[in-house]
């Protein structure tokens, strides 16, 4: 029984593993059907597979976000993903405005999110191009109309990891 049990699990592991990465695929003949769509929700292509920001209204050369998977919330990795969302140019310019403020430039502004995920002590790696470990990199989200400091706790190359406990627009100033 314990054999059968086994062969069971190796099969079942196997063929799952084989279907998942089916998944992540996009067949060549559903490419304009993909790219209607992520023209339907306003994504460039690459962010609507991607879970990334890379181009926004009014913004040129924003270095491209995303979220790598496995949040951590209670102390723990979770396989939970935040989710990284385009603002509106209103938004743009505010967080633009904030930079001014403090003397640095807005790398990225969006919008985060982890639905049905409980965000105790959560910390999310965002992937920000052009970040070195050693840069300073000040992170701050919008909360009734300003902008409030949010903890970050490791800069590394192309990672920002930051204390993430809400759903908001947080935006990332060099």
């Amino acid at each position: 029984m314990k054999k059968f049990f086994a062969l069971s699990l190796a099969l079942a592991l196997t063929f799952s593993t084989t279907v998942c990465a089916a998944e992540t695929v996009v067949p060549t003949k559903d490419l304009p059907r993909i790219d209607t769509l992520s023209d339907n929700v306003e994504k460039a292509l690459p962010e609507f597979t991607s879970n990334a920001v890379s181009e926004m209204d009014g913004v040129r050369d924003l270095p491209a976000i995303a979220s790598a998977s496995n949040l951590f919330t209670e102390g723990k990795e979770t396989n939970a993903t935040c989710i990284v969302d385009k603002v509106d140019v209103t938004a743009v310019r505010y967080a633009q405005k904030k930079a001014e403020q403090v003397g640095g430039t807005m790398l990225a502004v969006a919008e985060l999110s982890a639905p049905g995920v409980n965000l105790v002590d959560a910390q999310v790696a965002l992937t920000v191009e052009g970040v070195q470990a050693g840069d300073t990199v000040s992170v701050y989200k919008a909360v009734k109309g300003d902008w409030v400091a949010v903890d970050v706790v490791a800069v590394a190359e192309n990672t920002v990891t930051i204390k993430f406990d809400s759903k908001g627009i947080y935006t990332l100033i060099k």
